[in-house]
């Protein structure tokens, strides 16, 4: 049996990098993920997995077709975006390699945080995978009062706000780019994932 086999991505990926392994270049002829082959199909089957009210930029769907015009496209993509309609997104700084992500099982959106490797076991070194700089944004961070539900969009409650905002990043070891209170968008920057939650 290959050794390979009932290994996930990034397992494989830390293992290159532990050995020291030289990657052969991308291919139909030479390449695991070469078109038609087993692996390019589970890939996709993986990547198509994600709830419908997730989304990715660019698209699950122009991800294949670049894979298949230009192989090894999945390996180099810039400014890869995973998002979740009213919640946020993620936009991973540089170039991403995507193949054999199974986002599904990586990314998660709740109100008001993201989770990046649900399970810490499968969290890659820092710079690897879905573990590098990253802008995120959060939706729906108003700023209301406790008692009433009264949404403020400006003056002292909101100033005092911001700068919560910016202690709560800090804790997690990421950066307020800014915070929009009549929309509740939340910008942050990070260097990696390796904290639990944002």
């Amino acid at each position: 049996m290959p050794v390979f086999e009932n290994k996930s991505h990034e397992e494989l990926r830390w293992e290159d990098y532990q050995m020291e392994v030289t990657l052969l270049p991308l291919g139909p002829q030479n390449s695991p993920f070469g078109l038609g082959s087993p692996c390019t199909h589970a890939f996709w089957s993986s990547m198509s997995k994600i709830s419908r009210d997730y989304y990715t930029k660019p698209s699950i769907e122009e991800l294949e077709a670049k894979e298949k015009a230009e192989p090894g496209f999945c390996r180099r993509v810039k400014d890869f975006v995973i998002g979740r309609h009213g919640y946020g997104s993620i936009k991973f700084i540089g170039y991403t390699d995507v193949l054999g992500l199974d986002l599904e099982t990586h990314v998660c959106f709740n109100h008001g945080e993201v989770i990046v490797y649900i399970d810490n076991s499968k969290k890659p070194p820092v710079g690897q995978g879905l573990n590098k700089p990253a802008e995120v944004t959060l939706l729906n961070i108003m700023c209301l009062d406790k008692k009433t539900g009264q949404q403020y969009t400006e003056g002292p409650k909101v100033e005092k706000y911001k700068k919560l905002l910016v202690i709560k990043a800090r804790e997690q070891g990421a950066e307020s780019i800014s915070y929009h209170p009549l929309t509740g968008e939340w910008k942050l920057r990070v260097e990696h994932f390796n904290v639990d939650r944002l």
